[in-house]
């Protein structure tokens, strides 16, 4: 029996994939529904199942394509072939996916804006961190003193700062970028902290025998020893980054993901909407993918 059910979970995802093929090719549309191009949403379909089948032996694909194709077939069936109660609340998922081939130019416009605001921000946060964290971790009379205050201001929400910044400072990209700053900098300096003021006696020792001065203990011993602490705080920190990025640019931005998703809300355009949250859910995504990819080949020693 056990076995059994292991076969049916396997070939599971496939079923669903074929039923999924079916019913948006063969399966009649209502009538109250108007669908620009399937080609895109079938696509998608495509993607998983070869992901599915290039990742085959791992077990936890197979649950993960399975409830991600389930989803997709209640999504169609709901919004597509019975379309009832409030149909603007639920577009099709075929015009979805087809805002990502109509409006490609919006969408990339969208995206460099957004990652360049993150890309400047984490710059000063990686810095700003990097460096007084290390300061504040190797020295306990400034861990003595900082410590205290900071475990008051580090637990408030970046994005809480968002309306002073703007009516502080000079433009709202700027605002934007302090507040990205702030929302990275300290998982990256209370990491940096912790990392540093448990930094192993044995290397401590050395490093003094060898009579290094405090630049270059502090350059060739406490920053190689701190890399992997600032590795792991990035997953967290790039994340929590973008969400208040996207919600920053609701407020009052002009462009980037945020402000694609609040302009065509205001409009009730909820198709774009949904293909925006998307948006932001795969580049969420992504640079999770990405920070694990940099902690297992660019820092091998921890």
């Amino acid at each position: 029996m056990k076995k059994i059910l292991q076969n049916f979970f396997k070939i599971l995802p496939h079923l669903l994939f074929v039923a999924l093929l079916l019913v948006i090719i063969f399966l009649p549309d209502s009538k109250d529904v108007e669908i620009e191009n399937k080609i895109p949403f079938i696509i998608v379909a495509i993607i998983f199942e070869v992901q599915l089948l290039l990742q085959w032996k791992k077990a936890a694909i197979y649950d993960v394509t399975s409830i991600v194709f389930l989803i997709l077939l209640i999504w169609d069936f709901k919004a597509t072939k019975f379309a009832t109660g409030r149909k603007l609340l639920l577009p099709s998922p075929e015009n979805v996916f087809q805002i990502f081939v109509s409006d490609y130019p919006k969408i990339i416009e969208g995206l460099i804006s957004s990652f360049r605001l993150l890309g400047i921000g984490f710059l000063f946060a990686l810095v700003l961190g990097v460096v007084f964290g290390m300061i504040t971790g190797w020295f306990t009379r400034v861990y003595d003193t900082v410590m205290p205050i900071v475990k008051v201001i580090s637990p408030i929400p970046a994005i809480i700062y968002t309306p002073y910044a703007i009516a502080c400072l000079p433009s709202f990209q700027i605002a934007q970028i302090f507040v990205l700053a702030i929302s990275m900098f300290w998982g990256i300096f209370l990491n940096i902290v912790y990392r540093v003021s448990h930094v192993e006696k044995e290397i401590v020792d050395s490093a003094r025998t060898l009579n290094l001065s405090s630049s270059s203990m502090f350059f060739h011993i406490l920053f190689p020893y701190s890399v992997p602490s600032v590795i792991n705080a990035l997953s967290g920190s790039l994340t929590s980054a973008f969400m208040v990025l996207t919600a920053a640019e609701m407020i009052g931005a002009r462009s980037g993901l945020g402000w694609f998703v609040k302009y065509y809300s205001d409009y009730a355009d909820y198709t774009r909407v949904v293909a925006g949250i998307i948006i932001i859910g795969i580049v969420v995504t992504v640079l999770n993918i990405v920070i694990k990819f940099a902690d297992q080949k660019l820092v091998r020693w921890h």
